[in-house]
């Protein structure tokens, strides 16, 4: 996980006094979790990447930021896609959840694909712009996040204008 360790030196990442519940969180949100997801998050980096990524951690002190919300975000997308306000990714199947993760100041919000019988290493990411259109990428969540850093990897739902990459990371308060 050499884009783990990098972002963690890049970021000056200083792990939390209190561990996460994994465990729970799995429980909580029905689905097995990435682990270099977790890696980063255990490591310090629930917080703000470039100025710009929100990573979510699970806990009722990140509010807005919760990553045990995400199911409920997914309830939410459903219930807008039945009734014709947005659509799904074309490739969605019908025992698909998508676990939101990640978002940007300008709306977009990042999701991990996660299907019956899928390695969470697996997951494919997606990013959905404000506007409710979808983008899908073929990398884990760290790689992700050391691309957007190196600039190698984006969205054409990024806003270069409010990426920051001389701010790599700030994390949340408390």
């Amino acid at each position: 996980m050499a884009s783990l360790d990098e972002l963690i030196d890049a970021g000056g990442l200083v792990p939390p006094a209190d561990a996460y519940d994994w465990e729970q969180a799995e429980a909580t949100l029905q689905v097995a979790l990435p682990e270099d997801y977790r890696a980063l998050v255990d490591a310090g980096g629930a917080g703000l990447w470039f100025d710009y990524v929100r990573v979510y951690a699970p806990g009722e002190r990140y509010e807005d930021r919760n990553l045990l919300d995400s199911l409920g975000v997914f309830e939410d997308l459903k219930i807008f896609w039945d009734n014709g306000f947005s659509y799904p990714p074309e490739d969605i199947g019908e025992d698909t959840k998508l676990i939101a993760w990640a978002s940007t100041g300008t709306g977009a919000t990042l999701f991990w694909r996660v299907d019956p019988g899928v390695a969470p290493a697996s997951y494919p990411l997606y990013v959905q712009s404000a506007d409710g259109d979808w983008e899908r990428l073929e990398v884990t969540t760290t790689d992700f996040l050391r691309g957007v850093q190196q600039g190698t990897v984006g969205s054409e739902y990024f806003s270069e204008a409010f990426l920051d990459r001389t701010q790599t990371f700030r994390p949340y308060p408390g």
